[in-house]
């Protein structure tokens, strides 16, 4: 700081005192007072041993500041528009959500595009609902040429239908039960590498009975439960070893999976006993620190690869299942064909009909839900899906709006509702309008009431940008003639009291009020105040007693009643 600034302020602090003094002097520094005065000291020495002991001494320069008075009857009959923020958004707007999780495989707009309602904007790989459709369709189409069969016979062409289902029925059976196969034998290969080429290296004598678990932990109850468990997964491995060689397509699959699908629960058992242990492991000259974590990773692999494999083997199943069904029901048709039904035959086979139409409209369902459509004519604002893209169930992936019929939304509380009204004129920054709707009550989260303003001429705004409103307000019917409305800048709030200030003879006196509603930058004064007062418009940063005057057109310097 200026020396000049530091001498004027320790004079301040001598002439002033009082609690204005301390203040001044902690916001400055007592230090830096200190050395003001001690520069004062000494140069009010030196001008009097150089001027002879002159007594004049320089003044400090008092700035008085210049107010504004009008009278309370002027002031409350002020209507200042009613300053908002608002959002910019389309009258017609859509915002589509995944309702499947799973890898985005073809992509056929982009951001900013035009699309047509119900346009296909990407789709999620579906190769499987896809194949469900076609399973359903098939199933129809066997329904049918049941219904039709036990109805009154079937015709060459019809039989010729039922046997064609046969065939295909009977190929998909081969080819589950062969889908199947390689399904058990990709699980031996998980199981043996697993346990055998990753976690075994942790063990000493693995394998055998009195297997040792070489990694040191703080739990030796665990230590002991994984050297139990390794011991059981020996035979589980040695059937898989021995059975790989002479399981073909023909052999009880189905049993095989369910034995397999036990084995392999055991071991991601074993391995989550083998992660816990090694999330607890102590460094030792048996294994390090980056050993650990090296061999932290790769039983974490293995686990994700056996989980991976119980999935495929539950899946394995139930394709066996439905296949062997569909054969099943094949079969039976065709020889209802040939032979015919009875009347109880023909009502099941309606109702068979029935069920494979529900089940094909279930497909359909089910694969619409990983086609991502347009729900609404427009332009396309938010879109950012590429190909590859992985996208999770409930994420949005697309907005569609109509760019060209935008509106603003705002918030009000419900006292400036009472100003307000459908139809009012509203500025807006670059565009004009009116209001168009309010709500009726307020909105539960917010406590807020939601005012929906009609842009006239939309060309300056974006859609989802935020604006600056100001709505012309209306006077309320009741209680206007009686009511007096202030600026909130011409109230000074105190820690005991609210006040105004009026003038006498330029020097501000406080006129203590009592404040009611808010409404936006005014404020409702319910006691100490009359129409014919004359206040100060701004009172921030004046105080009781001070002395100012009054700006050109700003009213007389005396005020009260």
């Amino acid at each position: 700081m200026h020396p000049k600034m530091l001498i004027i302020k320790a004079v301040l602090l001598i002439r002033g005192g009082g609690p204005r003094a301390l203040r001044l002097a902690s916001q400055v520094g007592w230090w830096k007072v200190g050395t003001g005065i001690a520069v004062l000291v000494l140069g009010t020495g030196a001008v009097v041993f150089i001027s002879g002991g002159s007594e004049s001494e320089a003044a400090p320069v008092i700035q008085i500041r210049s107010v504004e008075v009008k009278s309370v009857a002027e002031l409350s009959s002020q209507t200042s528009p009613l300053s908002l923020v608002g959002s910019v958004t389309s009258q017609s707007e859509a915002t589509v959500r995944a309702e499947k999780s799973g890898q985005v495989t073809r992509v056929n707009t982009s951001l900013g595009a035009g699309i047509s309602v119900g346009a296909v904007a990407a789709e999620i790989e579906n190769a499987s609902e896809r194949a469900a459709v076609l399973q359903a369709e098939g199933g129809l189409d066997a329904a049918q040429a049941n219904l039709a069969k036990v109805q009154g016979g079937v015709r060459d062409e019809q039989r010729s239908i039922l046997e064609a289902n046969v065939t295909a029925a009977t190929a998909a059976l081969e080819s589950a039960r062969s889908s199947a196969l390689s399904t058990l034998l990709s699980a031996y290969a998980t199981m043996d590498s697993g346990i055998l080429a990753t976690t075994d290296k942790l063990f000493t004598n693995p394998g055998k009975t009195g297997s040792k678990f070489n990694i040191v932990t703080s739990d030796s109850r665990l230590t002991i439960e994984i050297e139990t468990t390794r011991d059981v997964l020996t035979p589980y491995l040695a059937r898989e070893a021995a059975i790989s060689d002479s399981l073909t397509a023909s052999s009880d699959l189905a049993t095989e999976i369910a034995t397999t699908q036990t084995e392999v629960r055991a071991a991601r058992n074993f391995l989550d006993l083998i992660v816990s242990a090694l999330n607890k492991a102590i460094p030792s000259p048996a294994a390090s620190s980056a050993q650990i974590a090296t061999y932290l990773a790769e039983a974490t692999a293995v686990r994700t690869s056996l989980t991976s494999t119980l999935s495929a083997l539950s899946g394995a199943t139930q394709n066996l299942s439905a296949s062997q069904s569909a054969l099943d029901v094949a079969r039976k048709n065709l020889e209802q064909g040939v032979t015919g039904g009875q009347p109880e035959d023909v009502a099941a086979a309606r109702a068979a009909v029935k069920q494979a139409q529900g089940g094909l409209a279930a497909a359909r369902a089910n694969l619409e839900k990983t086609i991502i459509r347009a729900p609404i004519s427009g332009t396309i604002n938010s879109f950012s899906l590429k190909r590859g893209d992985y996208v999770q169930m409930t994420a949005p992936v697309l907005t569609v709006a109509n760019n060209g019929s935008l509106e603003v939304v705002t918030y009000i509380s419900e006292n400036n509702a009472r100003e307000v009204s459908v139809g009012q004129p509203v500025t807006i920054e670059k565009a004009s309008g009116v209001v168009t709707r309010i709500a009726p009550a307020l909105d539960p989260v917010t406590k807020k009431i939601e005012v929906r303003i009609g842009v006239n001429n939309p060309k300056g705004l974006i859609n989802g940008q935020s604006v600056l409103v100001s709505i012309v307000r209306t006077r309320s019917v009741s209680g206007d003639a009686t009511r007096i409305t202030i600026p909130i800048a011409a109230v000074k709030v105190e820690a005991e009291r609210t006040t105004v200030f009026t003038l006498d003879v330029n020097v501000l006196v406080a006129h203590e009020v009592t404040l009611g509603a808010l409404l936006g930058e005014r404020v409702v004064i319910s006691g100490g105040l009359t129409f014919d007062m004359r206040i100060v418009v701004d009172a921030r940063g004046l105080r009781e007693g001070e002395k100012v005057e009054v700006s050109a057109g700003g009213g007389s310097s005396s005020g009260g009643k």
